[in-house]
């Protein structure tokens, strides 16, 4: 379970070693410690949770994490982000299936009364669930088991048991929106009895609602997504049934393909952009980087894109060709691969030449089959579907100044059917792209 040395944490390892302890073999107890280092009196929390774990017998990991916020994050997010990182670490490192958080009611009515101020969607409004997979890969399912306890009832259960904790002074800090919230809560009860239950009713219908709202998306999601064409596509979306959908439907759909694609949700104001560029809007070729991918509009799809280098090799890349499969070219992010093809290919003279792959520099042309007409490539890419984006990474192979692959279209089909064997088909493969990591 996630410790942190303070009383909801404490109290709830508590109660966890003497359940463990009814059930026997069945069950292990670790306490997992992540040391954010934003106080001055971390290390001495680490201490603290490591002798009260040594006191009950309790195995205890730590990690120790650097929290820096990204653009437009700030240090609450920044640090929440990291702490879930290293406590999926530490579950690998311990064997833990099950993550206990000591989440309470007070704590479910703050995140509740926090998200409708900051103008949070239906899914946010349900507050924080009972139960969840911790991330996609782990296969560790987080639980909050005293998700429906009130403070009160922890602050009893302490006083029964003779418990000790830490206080984090950051507590009393109203500078932090979380701790402004408290001060102002006794008040609102106050005023107010049954507001923690109407609260905590009400998210739950907020989870009732955002659970048919994501039944209406996938099933629409089904039909309109598929797998990526293309090595660097994730996924498609159908622009045409996306288009036939209200801005309601689609806004769903859109959301809940981002977090199939374990993408972070995008606010309102970005997903309305999103829509407008990408579903309502013609012409053009948009791309809007979100969360590490790049979505891009062309022809009849959406696509979840990972963004291509900045710029292709600004100089030819030479090579030896001496019979060998492939050849691996990684500045031009794929490889070369030969089939010995006697009716089609290239003559083998033609290979042992000096090879060269190259950018496009304009006005070359290409013949795509025999007896076929030149095409410039240009034109040759537009009837094949290449997004102007993605031609860049395309390079032309030549032998000499002889033009022989365009890849991404074919071999250049000049050669003469009677031309001396050996002859060999040379294809171009890109690599996979490499997808960043985006922490949950």
């Amino acid at each position: 379970m996630a410790l942190s040395g303070g009383r909801d944490s404490v109290a709830l390892l508590h109660a966890a070693c003497a359940a463990a302890a009814d059930w026997g073999a069945a069950a292990r107890v670790v306490a997992l410690h992540v040391h954010h280092g934003l106080q001055a009196d971390a290390d001495d929390w680490d201490r603290f949770c490591a002798a009260l774990c040594a006191q009950w017998q309790v195995g205890y990991f730590v990690r120790r994490v650097s929290v820096q916020p990204e653009a437009g994050e700030g240090v609450e997010a920044a640090a929440r982000r990291a702490r879930y990182a290293a406590l999926a670490a530490m579950c690998a490192d311990s064997g833990a299936r099950l993550l206990l958080f000591a989440h309470h009611q007070d704590d479910q009515v703050e995140t509740v009364l926090l998200r409708l101020f900051r103008g949070a969607g239906v899914a946010g409004m349900a507050g924080m669930p009972a139960m969840r997979p911790l991330d996609e890969q782990s296969g560790v399912m987080l639980l909050r088991p005293w998700l429906d306890v009130a403070r009160d009832q922890i602050d009893a259960y302490c006083a029964a048991n003779a418990l000790q904790w830490i206080e984090d002074p950051s507590n009393a800090d109203a500078r932090y929106a979380r701790n402004a919230l408290r001060m102002h809560l006794p008040a609102l009860v106050s005023a107010f009895p049954a507001l923690r239950a109407n609260v905590v009713q009400a998210a739950a219908h907020f989870a009732q609602a955002s659970q048919l709202i994501d039944h209406l998306a996938g099933t629409a999601l089904s039909q309109l997504a598929r797998p990526g064409r293309d090595a660097d596509t994730l996924s498609e979306l159908d622009l045409n049934g996306l288009r036939a959908l209200s801005a309601e439907h689609a806004d769903a759909v859109l959301r809940l393909w981002l977090r199939d694609l374990g993408l972070r949700a995008p606010s309102t104001t970005r997903l309305a952009a999103m829509r407008e560029q990408l579903v309502k809007h013609d012409g053009g070729e948009p791309a809007i980087a979100h969360d590490g991918l790049v979505l891009r509009r062309f022809r009849d799809r959406v696509l979840a894109c990972t963004p291509p280098p900045a710029a292709p090799p600004p100089a030819p890349v030479t090579l030896d060709w001496r019979g060998e499969d492939r050849i691996v070219v990684p500045a031009w992010r794929g490889e070369l691969r030969f089939f010995r093809d006697d009716t089609f290919g290239v003559p083998e003279a033609v290979l042992r030449q000096p090879l060269r792959l190259t950018a496009r520099a304009g006005g070359e042309r290409i013949v795509l089959r025999p007896g076929g007409p030149a095409r410039a490539l240009k034109q040759a890419c537009q009837e094949a579907g290449i997004p102007a984006w993605r031609r860049a990474w395309l390079p032309l192979l030549w032998a000499g100044n002889t033009l022989v692959l365009a890849a991404g279209l074919g071999m250049h089909r000049r050669w003469p059917a009677g031309s001396a064997a050996p002859r060999w088909r040379v294809e171009w493969q890109p690599l996979p792209p490499v997808v960043p990591a985006t922490p949950r």
